[in-house]
Parts: structure tokens; C-alpha cells; sequence
């Protein structure tokens, strides 16, 4: 004779691809919502911000920057300029001075997804100078918006960098600057 016992259906198994049907809708479901957020995001983006419709995952980490170097009024030529920046990784480039200690770094990008997600951007930022057997620490700034030029609110990078000066720290474009130089 045949008992409930004995022709029960294991309800476990039931349960578990119910609840595997559940997650994967769920999954499906966030990912659509994500990806409409992301378009919204991309679109009203204002002018002049790091994302485009072209590259909406790319951000500016670095803008182009203009030194002008000098050592006690006098032009630091073939001074040594070392860029190091820190956003996903960190990132290190070298330029030299020219004979009236001109340098001009260009502008640092990167991608990530995490430029259409509502995460905060920080890229910390050190220009160092080594120029006759010294090193000075002329620029420390951690930026906080992926838009170019948004170190200096907008404005291009025209620095004047006396290098012998102490630098100074102070709250300017919505984060701290420590740097030896005047724009």
C-alpha cells in the first residue's frame, strides 16, 4: 500500500529553483534600472563635464597643466617635473623644464564605470621638482570633480611656480591645495 510518505515530492528542490527564478528576475530587474539611470545621467550631464556621449566613462584625472619654474626669479631650466597621480592606480610621468623652465603636462584620462554611478570622484595629485641636487613639493591637491580644469574652477593651468617658496595650504575649489604657486 502506497503512503504520503512514500510518494511526497522532495518540496525543498521546489523551493530553491522558486527562489533561484526569484533572484535571477530581481537581477535582471536591477540591471534594467541601472542601465536607465546611467542614460538619464549620461543626458543631463551639464556642458563642459568630463562624460560625453562618446566616452561617458571617462574621466579627466589630471588637466592640462602649464608650469612656469623659477629659482629665485631666475628661470629653472632643466629642472625635473615628476607628476604622480592616484585615482584607480597611481600613475607617474616625468617632463623637463625647457630654457626658460616652461613645461607643459597634458591632461591625464581614465575610465571607469564608476563615472555613471553616484559614488564620489577623488584623484590626489603631487608635482614634484628636483633641480640642482633639491627636491620641492610644488602641488598637492585631491580633485574632486572629473571635469577638466576643475582644479582651478574652470580656469586652464597657467602656473607661476617659484620653487623656493614654502608652500602654502588653503581651501580653494572645493578641496584642500597645498602648492607653491600662483595662478
Amino acid at each position: 500500500m502506497w503512503t504520503s510518505s512514500a510518494i511526497r515530492r522532495p518540496i525543498f528542490d521546489l523551493q530553491i529553483v522558486r527562489s533561484v527564478k526569484q533572484l535571477f528576475s530581481r537581477y535582471q530587474m536591477a540591471n534594467k534600472i541601472l542601465s536607465i539611470l546611467a542614460a538619464i545621467f549620461i543626458l543631463i550631464s551639464p556642458p563642459g563635464s568630463a562624460m560625453s556621449l562618446r566616452s561617458p566613462l571617462k574621466a579627466c584625472i589630471f588637466s592640462e597643466m602649464q608650469l612656469k619654474l623659477t629659482l629665485y626669479g631666475a628661470p629653472a631650466v632643466g629642472a625635473k617635473i615628476t607628476r604622480s597621480v592616484n585615482w584607480k592606480k597611481e600613475i607617474t610621468d616625468i617632463f623637463t623644464a625647457d630654457e626658460k623652465g616652461f613645461a607643459k603636462l597634458p591632461a591625464m584620462y581614465s575610465s571607469s564605470i564608476t563615472q555613471v554611478l553616484p559614488v564620489e570622484f577623488i584623484s590626489s595629485q603631487v608635482i614634484m621638482v628636483e633641480y640642482q641636487g633639491n627636491d620641492y613639493k610644488i602641488w598637492t591637491y585631491a580633485k574632486r570633480d572629473p571635469g577638466e580644469n576643475s582644479e582651478l574652477g574652470g580656469q586652464p593651468f597657467k602656473l607661476i611656480c617659484e620653487i623656493s617658496d614654502k608652500p602654502r595650504t588653503e581651501r580653494a575649489f572645493n578641496s584642500i591645495l597645498k602648492t607653491s604657486c600662483q595662478w
